[in-house]
């Protein structure tokens, strides 16, 4: 090398150390776009610092959703432009220039622009209470949305709120519209006149008090009939019309809550004369009060200028007279004997009727005789009692469930409450179910009785299954025993109600899980004893061998989520498995997922996508149910 050259070396030196300081360093935003259409995707981001003219791998997140990798090159300035690019967030961006990996960790909102809503016939600002409302219109410029509230009210004033729809990119519009009450007409006989006869009658005139001009409907007032009188205006501007009611009172009757005539028994309850009747006369009375023992007339005379007439009220009083019976007030008969028949007229003439009317000789009764034909007459009772029939009552009762040659009851000719009789059959029989009847002596309104005899023989079970082995996990199915001889139920127990069956029931063995935890077979005894009516027959009894499974833990090492119903899922298999935690890694070390349920499976998708084929790393810790510690690594690949 020539000397002179030295200087052209180190100048080449220094050039060259400087690319490659430019190389190095990071990308940075350049300029951002927004899109010019709502909705639209002319959006654009620029980077620059980059390497010219050269390929990147390019990924980033779009709202939280990974894009990429894709393939952009630079120009000879080092800059490039990702294009057509919505509304929304975007941020971590990675360039990858033949395996060296540059990042730009910023967030970059792009965001749609802003239309003004514009309408063309927006309603007044204000209406008078009432009126028709006008509607609610949609925008002039096509911009989507709705109103809150969705209909004008015309009765109170109010905000009304234009919203655009959800990306629509318009802008709300508020009104305002007032709601203003309307002015009634008022007259100085204002809305009610109540005429009594044939009174002064008010003109109606066609201008109101307070300037609102108008028509009445009728248009003049009757002075004989009540009635309704509207006035309907015909001024403008928020005013309304009004009601006159007219009332004419007629010359009225004085009511009182009692009739103009009365008729009582003497003694009686008797009205107090009031100085004002139920419809609101006031006058006085002459007598002022009514006497309950002597019969008499009284006037009630309304006081003036009323338009009412005087009241009569006659009040009768007479004489109590009480019936009589020769029987007297009691009379006693025999069940099922012949009763009495009650008369419907008193010794002393009085006429009447009997509640009840027939006299019961199966109950005792009260019967009560009112008078028809004097209202003065006081009501007559007379107590039947009736002896009913009785029961024969026995220690052994009515009826006996038992056993096969258990002694039998003797049955005595005199019960427990006196009655004297006999029985047929006389003698019981310990060996056959049977009715015995005991039949009362003559005279004592007593009622035969029978004892119901029931002789339950004992069953067994029989063909009882024989020993069964079931491995821990299957499902025993049900066993219902066989018997000689139909029976109330069968009572089983269980020995061992660690194997999942119960320790004890009735009836069919239900179908249960086979538990077995241990390492070595476990055993259960099953017996069974049928019974009738409480009569326990001969027991049999079988054994049930629950055989355990493996206690291994196993994570495959091969599946192919693609849909296709095979083997889509990486699940963890064991039996004895009590807790677990499965933690998967990608190539470059970072955690796909962590599994801890034996339901959940790992669809190869990380953040909702579908990961690359290729060999992910697990990580396995597992308790199991004998309290072993499990510790596994291995690996697992994704095929497709």
């Amino acid at each position: 090398m020539k000397p002179k050259s030295l200087p052209y070396l180190i100048i080449g030196l220094i050039i060259t150390l400087c690319c490659n300081y430019v190389k190095a360093q990071d990308p940075t935003l350049q300029i951002s776009k927004n899109p010019i259409t709502c909705g639209g995707s002319e959006g654009a981001l620029t980077f620059s610092n980059l390497t010219p003219n050269a390929t990147y791998l390019f990924t980033y997140t779009d709202d939280g959703v990974t894009r990429g990798p894709i393939t952009l090159v630079t120009d000879a300035a080092g800059q490039v432009t990702i294009s057509n690019l919505n509304a929304g967030s975007y941020s971590d961006f990675i360039f990858n220039l033949n395996g060296t990996i540059k990042t730009l960790n910023i967030a970059i909102p792009l965001q749609n622009p802003i239309i003004p809503t514009k309408f063309n016939n927006l309603p007044p600002s204000s209406l008078c209470q009432g009126d028709l409302a006008p509607a609610l219109p949609a925008s002039s410029n096509g911009i989507p949305g709705s109103w809150s509230p969705g209909v004008i009210n015309n009765q109170n004033s109010g905000i009304y709120t234009f919203n655009p729809a959800a990306g629509s990119c318009g802008t709300p519009v508020t009104i305002s519209v007032t709601v203003i009450p309307k002015e009634e007409a008022r007259f100085s006989f204002g809305k009610n006149i109540t005429i009594c006869g044939i009174g002064p009658i008010p003109t109606l005139p066609n201008t109101s008090m307070n300037g609102i001009t108008g028509f009445w409907s009728p248009a003049v007032v009757s002075p004989t009939n009540s009635g309704t009188y509207v006035f309907t205006a015909t001024s403008t501007g928020c005013v309304t019309g009004t009601t006159l009611t007219v009332t004419i009172d007629p010359t009225i009757t004085p009511s009182f809550t009692f009739n103009s005539s009365n008729s009582i028994c003497d003694g009686g309850t008797v009205p107090t004369l009031p100085s004002k009747s139920t419809n609101n006369i006031t006058g006085v009375w002459s007598p002022a009060v009514v006497s309950n023992t002597t019969s008499g007339t009284y006037v009630f005379t309304p006081d003036p200028g009323q338009c009412a007439t005087p009241f009569v009220y006659t009040q009768t009083v007479n004489p109590i007279i009480p019936p009589t019976f020769s029987f007297g007030n009691t009379i006693s008969i025999c069940a099922n004997d012949v009763a009495p028949v009650l008369p419907a007229t008193s010794t002393n003439g009085t006429t009447g009727t009997w509640d009840p009317a027939t006299v019961s000789n199966t109950k005792t009764g009260t019967y009560t005789f009112k008078s028809t034909s004097d209202p003065c007459a006081p009501p007559f009772t007379v107590t039947v009692t009736v002896n009913p029939l009785v029961t024969p009552q026995f220690p052994f009762g009515t009826s006996q469930s038992v056993c096969i040659n258990i002694p039998a009851p003797v049955l005595t000719t005199k019960s427990t409450n006196n009655i004297t009789g006999t029985w047929s059959p006389a003698i019981v029989d310990n060996q056959a179910t049977g009715t015995y009847t005991f039949t009362p002596d003559p005279g004592q309104c007593a009622v035969p009785t029978s004892l119901k005899y029931e002789v339950n023989p004992k069953p067994s079970v029989i063909n009882v299954r024989g020993d069964t082995s079931i491995v821990d996990g299957d499902i025993m199915t049900t066993y219902n025993f066989p018997v000689d001889i139909p029976v109330t139920g069968i009572n089983w127990t269980n020995t061992n109600p660690t194997i999942g069956l119960p320790a004890n029931g009735s009836g069919t063995v239900p179908s249960f899980t086979a538990t077995n935890m241990n390492d070595t077979a476990v055993y259960a005894i099953i017996t069974a004893t049928p019974y009738v009516n409480g009569c326990l027959g001969v027991s049999q009894s079988y054994r049930i061998k629950v055989i355990p499974r493996n206690k291994d833990i196993f994570v495959p090492n091969v599946f192919s989520p693609n849909n296709d119903g095979h083997n889509d899922q990486l699940y963890v298999y064991g039996n004895y498995i009590n807790t677990f935690e499965l933690h998967i890694y990608n190539q470059w070390g970072q955690r796909m997922i962590v599994i801890t349920d034996k339901k959940q499976g790992w669809d190869g998708k990380f953040k909702g996508s579908p990961q690359p084929v290729g060999v992910y790393a697990y990580v396995l810790k597992a308790v199991m149910t004998d309290g072993r510690t499990v510790n596994k690594k291995g690996s697992i690949t994704i095929v497709r």
